[in-house]
């Protein structure tokens, strides 16, 4: 199995990229703009990102529905997440600069994490304000209200902050992701 992470610019994704080596996972990592065929692989991870540009999020949006469409499981991360709240109807709301660690508080079981409460690294200025309509939420912090989201019947999840920089509990989450 091959997962591909869709590169939108993190200074973050090679931590990405180091979990998954970790893993001992297979992967391909594109930057966003390059030509890649999703039906090639079997997970979708898609990165943060630095810069709020149209054609990131155009084409990100065409890979979550596509995703979307043909049950490609997606994990967003931060700006990942915020584009899968995005292109299903939610909102995003400005804050002041969020960075550090910050603890959070998983509220439903999720397959992502087994843990009731995590310490996590977080890096982002927006966060998601209103989920879209079968989405819920499953973590909090007292920063963000949606950590980690998901949708209720899909293979879609999101979290608000970076797993990749999250020690073991991001690498519990990834780990998850790519098997489940």
């Amino acid at each position: 199995m091959t997962v591909l992470v869709v590169d939108n610019g993190s200074p973050y994704v090679k931590d990405i990229a180091l979990c998954l080596d970790n893993l001992g996972q297979v992967y391909d990592l594109r930057k966003y703009d390059e030509k890649f065929l999703l039906s090639n692989y079997q997970k979708i991870i898609l990165s943060g990102r630095r810069k709020n540009k149209k054609e990131i999020n155009s084409i990100n949006s065409k890979v979550i529905k596509t995703c979307f469409n043909n049950e490609i499981p997606v994990l967003g991360i931060c700006y990942g997440a915020e584009i899968i709240a995005l292109t299903f109807g939610g909102s995003l709301h400005r804050t002041d600069l969020i960075q550090g660690v910050n603890r959070i508080n998983i509220e439903k079981p999720t397959k992502l994490l087994g843990k009731s409460q995590c310490d996590v690294y977080e890096s982002h200025s927006y966060a998601i304000s209103h989920l879209p309509e079968n989405f819920m939420c499953v973590a909090s912090s007292a920063t963000s209200k949606h950590e980690i989201i998901c949708h209720e019947s899909k293979r879609i999840f999101g979290t608000q902050f970076h797993p990749e920089k999250s020690g073991e509990c991001g690498i519990e989450l990834i780990s998850n992701f790519v098997n489940l």
